[in-house]
């Protein structure tokens, strides 16, 4: 197999990095937890509110990514992969 055509299928016990990354910087930055908990809190199953959560931090992207670039494709291809209902589902008490 090529190594640049080889698939990273998990990471830290994660789904992929980007999954890891979203839940460590979600549980990790003020702002961030407090739309976590938000999301976590809505009186809808687990897929509704990693769908809101996605939702709600797609219109934050939208709203910071600034024109199109390498930089802004890249970014939205791996927020793109993060399993919001792993975040979710990993943040019930």
């Amino acid at each position: 197999m090529n190594a640049h055509t080889s698939t990273v299928t998990s990471y830290n016990g994660w789904s992929n990095r980007e999954t890891w990354l979203a839940s460590l910087w979600l549980n990790n930055d003020e702002q961030s937890y407090r739309v976590l908990k938000r999301a976590t809190s809505l009186d809808v199953d687990d897929y509704e509110q990693a769908e809101w959560l996605e939702g709600r931090l797609q219109q934050q992207l939208a709203c910071e990514q600034g024109e199109a670039s390498l930089w802004s494709d890249l970014l939205s291809t791996a927020f793109g992969r993060i399993d919001w209902f792993e975040v979710i589902a990993s943040n019930k008490c």
